[in-house]
This record gives C-alpha cells, sequence and structure tokens, in this order.
C-alpha cells in the first residue's frame, strides 16, 4: 500500500492484527505515514517534532538526523574515531 506524499494517511490493520500496533507506531514515528483508526499512534523513539522521511529511495541511515537539536550526520560522514 502506498500513501501520497501530502496525505499520508492510511487505514490501520490493530483491528484485524492487534500484533500490528507496534508495527505501525515505529511506520508513524519514522516516517511520518498516519494510521487512520489506530488507537494510540504516538512516538516511540523522534522527538515529538520530527516531520518523518518521505521519498525515500536510499536506506534511511544515509540521511542526517536532527535529535533534539543536535544534529547527527550520516554514518559515511563521521569522522573516524580510533582507540587510545
Amino acid at each position: 500500500m502506498s500513501a501520497p506524499d501530502g496525505d499520508p494517511h492510511i487505514p490501520t490493520l490493530y483491528g484485524v492484527y492487534p500484533t500490528s500496533d507496534w508495527h505501525e507506531r515505529e511506520t508513524y514515528d519514522f516516517f511520518g505515514i498516519i494510521f487512520d483508526g489506530h488507537p494510540s499512534l504516538a512516538r516511540i523513539e523522534m522527538p515529538d517534532d520530527w516531520q518523518g522521511i518521505r521519498n525515500v529511495r536510499l536506506p534511511a541511515w544515509r540521511h542526517p538526523v536532527e535529535y533534539k537539536g543536535a544534529q547527527i550526520p550520516p554514518p559515511d560522514e563521521r569522522r573516524a574515531t580510533t582507540d587510545v
């Protein structure tokens, strides 16, 4: 199923598959897709103002992430660390 960028709403599967609760919440949290009818759609990991990553054609880890004001670059752009 796909959701349009301008209106990322799709129906929940929670009523049929209660174990979809966690998966739908995680999808909402990271990608901003809203599951209509979900009983407790809430953030799990990301801050409340996170908009979600849309149009992901590359793995999500390649996108820089801003978490509570701290900019976290993708792994391939981080400086190397060495054990002293």
